[in-house]
């Protein structure tokens, strides 16, 4: 198998990582990773309030957590259902992504499919998100609404209704913005 660019710094990753913490290292056992996955990196100004906020909302605990010896989230790996995702404090003095605190915003949505999207969307208010858009029913075959978490970063939560093809719902849409610009 040809190697990736993604190889190498992980490879340098690793190293850090066990010249910084070599206790910890020598008891952390990564499980083999998929050929390809999109797992969301979210930068968190505070992020062991976050740890605990996602940890509520998806009822789940933690993966794996590392924490910096002062104290502050290194990494947090969070798994739900067949996905994950992964949390960590910005950190910029190593260089890390900034937060959408620092940034005044955010430049990416997560997509989260879930069985009932009121609830997940009900759950995430009652603990501090904004809800942008309360849940409707789309166009497309989806109950669909948008929530702000308190860290900044925005969700988009969706429940599907109805199987549609990409001809169905392309249909859906052009009859949607024909009866718009009427």
């Amino acid at each position: 198998m040809p190697r990736v660019a993604g190889d190498a710094v992980n490879e340098v990753v690793l190293l850090l990582n066990q010249h910084m913490f070599p206790d910890l290292m020598a008891s952390f056992k990564m499980q083999s990773v998929p050929t390809c996955e999109f797992v969301p990196y979210l930068s968190i100004a505070d992020a062991a309030k976050a740890v605990a906020f996602y940890s509520r909302v998806f009822c789940v605990d933690p993966h794996v957590l590392l924490n910096m010896p002062d104290g502050r989230v290194m990494h947090c790996e969070f798994r739900v259902g067949n996905a994950r995702f992964f949390v960590s404090e910005e950190l910029p003095e190593h260089g890390g992504t900034p937060s959408p605190t620092r940034l005044g915003g955010t430049t990416v949505a997560i997509h989260l499919y879930v069985s009932d999207c009121d609830a997940m969307v009900k759950t995430m208010g009652d603990n501090g998100s904004t809800v942008l858009m309360t849940p409707v029913d789309t166009f497309w075959g989806e109950r669909f609404s948008r929530v702000r978490d308190p860290f900044g970063h925005e969700w988009g939560i969706s429940t599907q209704l109805r199987e549609m093809s990409p001809a169905e719902i392309q249909t859906a849409a052009t009859r949607l913005f024909s009866e718009m610009s009427e």
